[in-house]
């Protein structure tokens, strides 16, 4: 029981890490356009209220506070599969191929995700921030479990020989 609550709780933590991480490049990036929270406020009103035409876009509290319970849960949801495949790999090292292969999908998926946004709102948002966040986000998250872990991440690397 402690074993199993231990990896969920790792989880979340590293699920928050990484949503964390994101949200803060976010909140630089667009702070440093002059515009705060205007990527959450544009990916909120696009979700939640249709907003096409980013021209349109005004920043709400509410926008905002949706997009970012979507984006937690998302990332809370990958830190769980992560943390649940760390556990697994504590007891069998040929688990460490499918946590690099689960990260390889999570940078397709991102990927793929920024291209989806881009295209929907016009070119609204660059693409390059998005890739940027993605990266820090796998940094972060992979230090926070690499910290707990037994497992090196040069494993990881070597999983599949």
């Amino acid at each position: 029981m402690t074993e199993q609550r231990s990896w969920r709780t790792e989880g979340v933590r590293v699920g928050l890490v990484g949503a964390a991480t994101v949200a803060l490049w976010f909140l630089i990036h667009d702070a440093a356009a002059g515009a705060p929270f205007r990527t959450p406020g544009l990916l909120g009103a696009a979700l939640f209220q249709g907003l096409r035409d980013p021209a349109e876009l005004e920043i709400t509290a509410g926008a905002v506070l949706a997009y970012t319970v979507v984006h937690v849960a998302a990332f809370v949801a990958f830190g769980l599969g992560v943390a649940g495949l760390f556990a697994l790999a504590e007891r069998d090292r040929r688990v460490l191929f499918w946590l690099f292969m689960l990260f390889c999908c999570f940078e397709v998926f991102a990927i793929a995700l920024a291209t989806v946004v881009w295209e929907l709102l016009g070119h609204a948002i660059p693409m390059w921030p998005f890739l940027v966040a993605n990266g820090l986000a796998t940094a972060t998250m992979l230090g926070v479990m690499f910290r707990q872990s037994r497992r090196s991440p040069r494993e990881v690397l070597v999983a599949g020989e």
